[in-house]
């Protein structure tokens, strides 16, 4: 009897601190082992990309010839003569050489401008610079130094009366300079495959897009509203790829004359673009009036080539991409218009020309991108219904204040 009253005595006991543990633990956590190790990491070096052009001076040494005018070489013992060019002559310039003076492999190009332009004179010049191709690729490892490089020009024998006392003025020698796919990251050396020689000024625009090649544009440039000619359109006239790290502005005010296109495209070309980079040529510079308009991003007109959009913001008057002649392929981006002036409304934002888009000569295919107040999937730009959507994609559309952004992704 007592050890049965100890017993349960003692199981009440028990009871009761299992039941003060439990409420002990509710709200808390457990405790796990733990343990810590580091290691430290190497600081973040960013690689410096230098490119210099130098001559010989008089005395044979070699110093940078960046920001200088340099002179054409008489004969010995003529020296002081003055530079008379007549035909049958051939002139030189110094030697010259490329001077890697960077930490990082690059890949360069030589151009020479102002001797390509309008002047009647050039058309009777004939230009070489050594053995070394214009406008073609050169690499120089970190460092290390090009072979020397003379330019030469010869004025033809057949030159004749109509060009006595003309010029040329404004003739320069630029090196265009990028990285070159020689160092590695971790996955391989293929990271700046795609790296694209720069063009800083609108001025070299023309010169770069008829070159074609890789071009980058890693600051804001805006287009000279004063070139409204058709000589003075920017046309892709080689494959090209372009690379925008900025915005390429046109001003509204071309939008009625010649010059109605940021690009004109004639050959194959690919635009790969960061998220500030773009075209811009949507006029807004009169808030108040009934229509607000500018001139098209791109008018492609070529026998079977392909333009490809990757990313990049682009604005325009009515259309953005304006497909003559050829395809458009569109895989990423954004695309606001103005409305068309007549129809008062976004059904051209990408548009085909009519008759070329039933023949299948004028094609456009999206598989990204958004649109604002335009829907790829179903607009009338060639008709009712008119479907420019790939296969295996759809549009998903959601409003946004009085616009609806149209969005195309994969199903």
């Amino acid at each position: 009897m007592n050890e049965s009253t100890k017993t349960k005595k003692a199981l009440r006991g028990s009871l009761f601190a299992l039941f003060l543990c439990i409420v002990l633990l509710i709200g808390t956590t457990f405790a796990w082992f733990t343990d810590t190790a580091s290691t430290g990491v190497n600081n973040i070096q960013a690689g410096n990309l230098k490119v210099d052009l130098q001559m010989k001076d008089a005395n044979g040494s070699w110093v940078s010839a960046e920001g200088k005018t340099i002179d054409f070489v008489k004969a010995s013992g003529h020296e002081n003569e003055a530079i008379l060019w007549e035909p049958g002559c051939t002139y030189e310039l110094p030697v010259l050489r490329v001077v890697n003076k960077g930490n990082l492999a690059l890949k360069y190009k030589i151009k020479i401008n102002g001797i390509q332009g309008d002047e009647k004179l050039n058309e009777v010049i004939n230009w070489t610079i050594s053995d070394v191709a214009l406008d073609t690729d050169h690499s120089l490892a970190a460092g290390a130094t090009s072979e020397d490089l003379t330019i030469k020009g010869h004025m033809q024998e057949s030159a004749g009366n109509e060009y006595q006392g003309l010029s040329i003025d404004g003739i320069s020698i630029t090196i265009y300079a990028t990285q070159d796919t020689v160092e590695s990251d971790s996955f391989g050396n293929t990271y700046d495959a795609n790296a694209g020689y720069p063009v800083t000024k609108y001025s070299n625009m023309k010169k770069a897009f008829a070159d074609g090649g890789s071009i980058a544009i890693n600051d804001n440039i805006t287009a000279d509203e004063s070139k409204t000619a058709a000589a003075d359109r920017v046309t892709v006239k080689a494959p090209t790829t372009l690379y925008l790290g900025a915005m390429y502005t046109v001003p509204g005010s071309l939008e009625d004359s010649n010059n109605w296109a940021a690009l004109y495209v004639n050959k194959d070309l690919t635009i790969n673009a960061s998220s500030k980079g773009g075209i811009n040529c949507l006029d807004k510079t009169e808030a108040s009036a009934s229509y607000i308009g500018g001139p098209y991003v791109a008018h492609i007109k070529g026998e079977d080539i392909t333009v490809t959009v990757n990313g990049g913001k682009y604005y325009g008057g009515g259309t953005i991409f304006n497909v003559e002649k050829g395809t458009l392929i569109v895989n990423d981006g954004f695309f606001q218009v103005a409305p068309d002036v007549d129809t008062k409304d976004y059904r051209y934002t990408l548009n085909c020309i009519d008759g070329n888009y039933k023949n299948g000569t004028a094609k456009i295919i999206v598989k990204g991108g958004t649109y604002v107040n335009f829907d790829p999937s179903n607009n009338g730009a060639e008709g009712s219904g008119t479907n420019f959507v790939a296969d295996g994609y759809k549009v998903v559309s959601e409003p946004h204040g009085s616009d609806t952004w149209y969005k195309v992704v994969a199903e």
